[in-house]
């Protein structure tokens, strides 16, 4: 038996409570099954539901279906089944996301890169991509529209040292190279370095 004191005014109040109230009873949870076992049809047709509704790479779809309890062996059949079909095409989608990213989004190279390889692309399909982009000299040209975009309301010569330092840090967290980000800034009268 535990025993509690209540302080009331000038009166304390002891009161006997049993020890099994205060036992914490173990409720069993049900037992999840590891693996579900579920036909690669429906392995399939929840493929087929997730590609609706947006386009995945290899490793996304691969992580979805897993997470939803299909056997690995099932949902590779069902992406190599995918593939041979041409629904499923790391290349296309990683071209399309390079497009995206650097032309309506306006992200440097890098950032391109890390974004695709977050999304499940290789990393030797989107270096490949994102070289090209670069090698196309587009980079500094988005680069200097960023510029453009960002200064709207402020003269780019008239920006303090500390200006430019955090202008810099923007459109390096954005994915544009420390030299390339140079040059923009020499262009437009200083650099960082001021």
């Amino acid at each position: 038996m535990r025993s509690a004191e209540f302080g009331m005014r000038n009166e304390k109040m002891k009161l006997e409570i049993p020890h099994s109230a205060f036992r914490i009873r173990k409720v069993p949870y049900p037992s999840m099954p590891t693996q579900r076992s579920k036909s690669p049809e429906s392995a399939e047709t929840s493929a087929m539901r997730l590609l609706g509704r947006r386009d995945y790479s290899r490793q996304e779809l691969l992580r979805k279906l897993i997470g939803k309890g299909f056997l690995a062996g099932e949902v590779e059949g069902v992406l190599v089944k995918f593939e041979s079909l041409g629904l499923l095409d790391d290349r296309k989608l990683a071209q399309r996301l390079v497009d995206y990213y650097s032309g309506e989004k306006l992200w440097g190279p890098q950032k391109v890169l890390q974004k695709l390889v977050q999304r499940g692309i290789p990393a030797e399909c989107a270096r490949d991509l994102v070289d090209g982009e670069e090698e196309s000299g587009k980079a500094p040209e988005r680069l200097r529209k960023v510029l453009h975009l960002k200064s709207k309301s402020q003269d780019l010569h008239s920006l303090s040292p500390q200006g430019k330092r955090r202008l810099a840090n923007y459109l390096r967290q954005r994915g544009y190279g420390w030299n390339d980000i140079w040059e923009a800034l020499q262009e437009i009268g200083g650099s960082v370095e001021e």
